[in-house]
């Protein structure tokens, strides 16, 4: 569970780009597409005003982002595993560009005569004759002709060389070699264990990736956005572990979740009746004569559009294309682009938000000017970006079965609903309304690029469950006594307000004065971060700090010694998990500050330990030195006393 919740985390590196990507692809899709100047025969002309060429700057700016996703998740996991280290980064990057070398090697195009007809086939170890690959099969990664592997491939090079790295990055090798020992051998190991992935790849992705073909375009054929239902059901209830990202991956990014290469495949196998319906419906949208074979030519033309796979990764590349190819023709094809993203507008943009004022509202009046900023906060970004988790933890840790038998169930019926309508709104990282109005209205109204059932139909959704979800909760929590923030106990909670660590994280220094200087400000997310680490035991309780999209993750020795409720006294916070010897804490984005800042202090007290130590190990060796010394001396003087005792007796005697 840790390795899969660490890999969770690492997809939110490349996640996080992608909303300034879309909104720069978006915006910049419209503009050139509203001011593009054509000449006689319908083709671009050769001179284009301003705006054509800063659209389509902007656009270039949010498609190459999304074009080597491979490329990020690669790196995003090596980082991941490695605790940030450039070393590994670098090392990711340089077995991706092996592993897709090697590929690139062992493709090659044949020539054969089929009847009277010459073909091309592509040819890849065994994988010839009626085995040969079809072009779907085929991308380019950073201009390497390769398997389109989607996000997959990416991934498993950041684990071997994160893997790699952590093994040794501080060897130590013979005096003859020495030059190469530390961090100068990951790359040289990672580059040999690249080339067995590449191998396996070749061997065995054919069949996968036609596999996962198989499943993207037959799940899209389950009546009544069943799909949808199904897919929301399984990511929800992963959201409290923190790895949803790691089951929606596949369906968004890979041939999974559909490829519109693979849908135009089984239209041309169809027959001609098949192609000729579709030809018909394309001509008619963009006023076009063209038969299946050319419209076939042209969007193949356009290889990331043609080599889209993955539910959201298509969606980019028809808004990046929607002059040739645009979400109706995608949905002729038998592909419901959006099926697993359109749903989330559905309870985001109104649902949880309302959910947030019953809770409110269902706080006795006395109280409720106490948590209003708790819940206002949290309805709003809700809102605003689709970020859920301040919202959901605030009800799942007192009440979980509100999360599992109110909440999960509306969410699942949001994409059950817009599954069924056949929307098609993508989006970035979440269903907020920035992403509605960048992927809804923009590309209806700028680029004609959906229908208005699709950009409009996510929005009577959100309108129609709203009330269901502020009813249910309300009556709910006020039927059962949920401990919501301001209900009882939780309001002891929402008034420790005045403790100095709150203070200073709201901006207050101890005497409750306004914070002005930046140093101030630093200094009070310094104590807050400090007094993290007490509540958790202390230093030496704590094993590793890590965060996510909304959370502080944390591993350490004894999570018994942990003080949850110190923690949450601080503010900030609306919950917090413990299990084993793992804790979350739900921050909703202030951990990405308290991260860095706890990661500094631990390595202050650890090294101020460490220098301790060495005095004291130090101090130790001088008293033990000392004793030798004075034992040394001490048996020097016994050893002479009894010579001279000795020459004293023998003189004696012969007297």
């Amino acid at each position: 569970m840790p390795t899969l919740s660490k890999l969770s985390k690492a997809f939110l590196l490349p996640i996080a780009l992608l909303p300034i990507a879309g909104v720069f692809l978006g915006v910049g899709a419209t503009i050139a597409d509203n001011t593009k100047i054509l000449d006689s025969a319908g083709q671009l002309a050769s001179a284009q005003s301003a705006f054509y060429y800063i659209g389509s700057a902007m656009k270039a700016m949010g498609a190459v982002c999304f074009d080597n996703l491979p490329v990020f998740f690669c790196i995003s996991v090596a980082l991941a595993y490695t605790k940030d280290s450039g070393i590994a980064a670098l090392t990711a990057l340089v077995g991706f560009l092996v592993l897709n070398g090697i590929q690139s090697a062992l493709i090659h195009d044949v020539k054969v005569t089929v009847g009277n007809k010459e073909i091309t086939q592509i040819h890849l170890l065994w994988y010839y004759g009626d085995w040969s690959l079809p072009e779907k099969l085929l991308t380019s990664n950073l201009g390497i002709r390769s398997l389109n592997t989607g996000v997959l491939a990416g991934i498993f090079v950041g684990a071997i060389s994160a893997k790699v790295y952590n093994k040794f990055h501080a060897i130590q090798l013979p005096s003859a070699i020495s030059f190469f020992s530390g961090t100068k051998f990951v790359p040289i190991v990672t580059f040999a264990a690249v080339l067995p992935l590449s191998l396996i790849f070749a061997m065995a992705w054919p069949v996968v990736g036609i596999g996962f073909s198989w499943i993207g375009q037959n799940s899209g054929k389950l009546p009544y956005g069943t799909d949808s239902l199904m897919f929301e059901i399984i990511e929800r209830s992963l959201i409290p572990f923190g790895l949803h990202h790691v089951f929606y991956a596949p369906l968004w990014w890979t041939s999974a979740g559909g490829s519109i290469a693979g849908a135009l495949d089984s239209v041309k196998d169809a027959g001609a009746q098949a192609q000729q319906t579709f030809a018909d419906a394309y001509n008619k949208i963009h006023s076009t004569t063209y038969d299946f074979t050319q419209i076939y030519e042209l969007i193949k033309n356009s290889p990331k559009l043609f080599g889209a796979e993955g539910d959201q990764f298509m969606a980019q590349q028809i808004l990046s294309n929607s002059n040739i190819f645009n979400f109706t023709d995608a949905q002729n094809l038998g592909l419901n682009v959006g099926r697993f993203q359109s749903g989330k507008f559905g309870f985001m943009l109104l649902g949880l938000p309302a959910a947030a004022l019953a809770m409110w509202l269902a706080a006795p009046k006395q109280n409720r000017q106490q948590v209003f900023g708790i819940y206002f906060s949290a309805a709003f970004t809700c809102f605003l970006t689709g970020i859920t988790e301040p919202i959901e933890y605030t009800f799942l840790f007192v009440a979980p079965w509100l999360f599992y038998g109110v909440h999960m169930p509306l969410a699942s019926i949001a994409f059950w609903i817009t599954g069924a309508l056949q929307t098609h709104v993508t989006q970035t990282v979440s269903g907020g309304f920035i992403d509605y109005i960048v992927f809804a209205i923009v590309p209806y109204f700028g680029q004609k690029a959906m229908t208005a059932k699709s950009a409009f139909a996510v929005l009577a959704v959100a309108v129609g469950l709203a009330p269901v979800y502020f009813l249910s909760f309300y009556f709910l929590i006020k039927f059962f006594n949920v401990k919501t923030p301001g209900r009882d106990l939780m309001l002891k909670e929402a008034r420790l307000f005045t403790k100095a660590d709150f203070k200073a994280s709201k901006g207050l220094k101890v005497d409750g004065s306004k914070i002005e200087s930046v140093d101030d400000k630093e200094e009070a997310r310094l104590a807050k971060a400090a007094a993290i680490i007490e509540y958790l035991g202390g230093e030496e309780n704590i094993i590793d700090v890590d965060s996510c999209a909304s959370r502080l993750r944390l591993t350490v020795v004894d999570s018994s010694k942990a003080n949850i409720d110190g923690i949450k006294s601080l503010g900030g916070s609306t919950g917090a998990l413990v299990k084993g010897n793992n804790i979350q804490v739900v921050y909703g984005g202030e951990q990405e500050a308290i991260k860095p800042r706890m990661i500094k202090i631990l390595a202050e007290q650890r090294e101020a330990k460490k220098t301790n130590m060495t005095v004291e190990n130090k101090t130790e060796v001088k008293i033990e030195e000392n004793k030798k010394v004075k034992t040394t001396s001490a048996k020097k003087a016994a050893s002479k006393s009894s010579t001279t005792k000795k020459s004293a007796s023998s003189k004696t005697t012969k007297k």
